[in-house]
């Protein structure tokens, strides 16, 4: 079963006759994965591993460890740096914010702009930050 998108959500909820038929109907769609899985799925897909992602992201090997094991989790910004480590896409990013249940990136915030940039030219985590720092915005490190 496909996981239907928010509009296809709100269509469903809106046309239920009453909120136990809303709420019934909505939880037969798979859930989100969680960060954990969420992650391991993009180290998977793009060979890394855990030790390298630490490495990579400037990250402690065992706070990387448990982040992606799911006993502690990320801030924002930790997925941010995750995210671009892994050469996501905007639309993965955005995904792995979710599974980490934080803010999503908003075009509109000058912050969040450099780093939307930053994924569609697959900037490094160092460029990034230095991007970000050129315009006065706080470091992602």
């Amino acid at each position: 079963m496909v996981r239907p998108d928010t509009q296809e959500l709100l269509r469903i909820i809106e046309e239920m006759p009453n909120v136990e038929n809303a709420i019934r109907e909505i939880s037969n769609y798979p859930k989100a994965k969680t960060f954990p899985v969420a992650i391991f799925d993009f180290l998977q897909e793009r060979g890394m591993t855990v030790p390298e992602l630490s490495e990579a992201s400037l990250l402690s090997r065992s706070f990387t460890y448990q982040i992606c094991e799911g006993t502690r989790a990320p801030g924002r910004d930790i997925v941010l740096r995750l995210a671009i480590v892994l050469g996501l896409t905007y639309d993965e990013a955005q995904y792995l914010l979710r599974s980490a249940q934080r803010g999503a990136l908003y075009p509109r915030v000058r912050r969040d702009a450099v780093i939307i940039y930053a994924l569609s030219k697959h900037m490094s985590l160092t460029e990034t930050d230095e991007a970000l720092l050129s315009i006065g915005e706080e470091s992602l490190l």
